[in-house]
């Protein structure tokens, strides 16, 4: 089986690990992230033979060379699937005109629209039926890099970097 991949923001923020945790998430939730897992995706890629993986990495190497850095305001809370029960739970940026140009650019025709969010906890633990609070504080994230990340589904972390590209255009 080849390496399934995808192309991220990471946001290792300790604030949001922090408000994450009083959460108890893990009580509602079968999978809970840790910090080294947060990150907001840009595009799935999914598995990639060798001289794929290749094209993705000159291409990403080309893309950051024209992308400033920007902030990112985590400033509110996103759910997936049903009200009662949700799939995926997430914090969510305010609207970043420069986060959707560089989305467009790794993906210039998605098949569904980027719903930009960072996954905190999914798979919904059935026998619960508190919910999360509805608010929470604002978090700023420095985007300097985007990361073309593996995937290892039996090992912790889940998600590693293989590669990192810095945003380089001069503001």
């Amino acid at each position: 089986m080849q390496p399934h991949y995808f192309i991220a923001i990471p946001v290792a923020d300790e604030a949001l690990k922090d408000f994450a945790e009083t959460l108890l998430l893990d009580r509602h939730y079968k999978t809970v992230y840790e910090l080294e897992e947060y990150h907001l995706t840009l595009r799935f890629l999914g598995a990639l033979a060798a001289e794929e993986h290749t094209a993705w990495r000159q291409r990403l190497e080309a893309i950051t060379q024209h992308v400033s850095p920007f902030t990112l305001q985590l400033d509110h809370l996103e759910r997936f699937g049903s009200v009662e029960r949700p799939r995926v739970f997430a914090a969510g940026p305010r609207y970043e005109e420069k986060l959707f140009q560089l989305a467009h650019q790794l993906n210039p025709e998605p098949s569904k629209p980027f719903v930009p969010h960072v996954t905190l906890a999914k798979k919904w633990n059935p026998e619960v039926t508190y919910l999360p609070p509805e608010h929470m504080p604002a978090v700023a994230v420095p985007v300097k890099e985007i990361v073309l990340y593996r995937i290892y589904p039996a090992e912790r972390p889940r998600y590693q970097a293989d590669a990192r590209f810095q945003l380089r255009k001069k503001q």
